[in-house]
């Protein structure tokens, strides 16, 4: 069978699983200051023991502070790994899944960025499975385990891994990331309080952000999306589109109403990019930003922001009816729908700059380009339902525009 063929009937399979048996969303808490409400979410459940997984540095700031109280108050025992690097690796996930199991925490709380809610997926379904190697879950669909109780507290707006049934390990050995993907590793609750994003910097903001952003509009380009999916995403692009300039100057200062506001639209929006790139993938912008992260560490969103035009105008007129809905959306005007997909390309280009995002990889080598695109379309392709398939070659000269 030929290659695309092979591609297009393997996404179809996978678009129709997904309609049979979507990624719900489970519990969901907003406000600002709800942190310390998530302790009830365990007292509910008689969970008497939680494993809280996040970072040094969000230890130290005290941020956990109200909820730790709450614990407190509500007699729960807890144990802390903080141990998360900023990207989670095998050896971080195997020593926070050692601690699960050796202090029999019956519950899981993931309390920072991306990084910590991938690496708390990662160690429940370790702790689910301690006789599985974490690099033998890589792919779709092999951890098949009842996991703990767990709830996701993001505290950046971007990656959505509150709601997604995807985690992104690093491979330290290989330099290389890769992806697990499972339906049991969506946390139960998601807890998005606006005041932990508070004072973030002006960089990660810009970072995460785009990074949702691109979750947004590779869900609602790819193929074989429902109705249902391509509204979160349309949803997600809005809020996002309208709300990232201000959160972005508002980093790393005492925040105001309007920019607390501007802060909790951006969770929602990363929420709703979250489901709907679970339930509608993503596509070479994700693949290429976990080939070029994995191999020169440089943040995600970062790497995402600076790929996704460069992707768009490589799927040509495949995208123009979606990008062109996109356009009328966010009141991009143009002619006809080829005009107003290239000025929504322009848009996202002005955004990212305006963002402070450099629109360069300036680790980038020319002898690495075959390596990335090799990796690129191993992720993407069949897995990927891209509006548009590409090759190894074309992957590279898409790379080749970031020297």
């Amino acid at each position: 069978m030929d290659n695309r063929l092979f591609c297009r009937a393997y996404q179809l399979c996978a678009a129709l699983l997904l309609r049979i048996r979507p990624v719900k969303k489970g519990q969901l808490i907003t406000g600002e200051g709800c942190l310390a409400d998530a302790a009830q979410l365990f007292s509910s459940r008689g969970i008497d023991k939680v494993g809280v997984i996040t970072t040094a540095g969000t230890l130290r700031r005290g941020t956990l502070a109200p909820l730790l109280k709450r614990f407190a108050e509500l007699d729960i025992g807890y144990a802390v790994f903080d141990g998360v690097k900023p990207d989670p690796d095998i050896g971080c996930i195997d020593a926070a899944a050692e601690l699960l199991l050796r202090e029999g925490c019956r519950g899981i709380i993931a309390v920072g960025g991306g990084s910590a809610m991938d690496c708390a997926k990662m160690a429940a379904a370790k702790a689910a499975c301690p006789g599985k190697s974490v690099i033998r879950m890589k792919g779709l669909m092999k951890i098949h385990r009842k996991l703990p109780f767990l709830a996701a507290v993001p505290t950046t707006a971007g990656t959505g891994s509150e709601i997604t049934a995807a985690a992104v390990v690093t491979d330290s050995g290989r330099d290389y990331k890769f992806t697990v993907m499972d339906f049991c590793i969506v946390p139960e609750a998601a807890v998005l309080d606006p005041a932990l994003t508070a004072g973030l910097p002006a960089d990660i903001t810009a970072e995460t952000g785009m990074d949702a952003f691109t979750h947004a509009i590779e869900a609602y380009t790819n193929r074989f999306a429902s109705a249902k999916t391509n509204g979160y995403a349309m949803e997600a692009i809005k809020l996002i589109n309208e709300n990232l300039p201000a959160a972005v100057k508002a980093g790393g200062s005492a925040m105001d109403c309007a920019d607390m506001a501007a802060r909790e639209n951006m969770l929602m929006g990363s929420y709703y990019a979250g489901i709907a790139f679970t339930n509608g993938y993503v596509g070479y912008v994700h693949a290429l930003a976990h080939a070029i992260g994995g191999m020169y560490h440089i943040p995600h969103g970062r790497a995402c922001a600076v790929m996704l035009p460069e992707v768009l105008e490589s799927y040509g007129d495949s995208i123009d009816v979606p990008m062109a809905r996109v356009a009328d959306a966010l009141g991009i005007g143009g002619a006809d729908n080829e005009a107003k997909k290239t000025a929504l390309i322009a848009h996202i280009r002005n955004m990212i700059e305006t963002a402070g995002i450099s629109c360069r990889i300036e680790e980038l080598r020319e002898e690495d380009i075959p390596e990335l695109a090799s990796r690129a379309a191993a992720e993407a392709n069949p897995a990927y339902p891209v509006p548009k398939i590409l090759n190894r070659i074309q992957l590279e000269n898409v790379i080749r525009k970031k020297l």
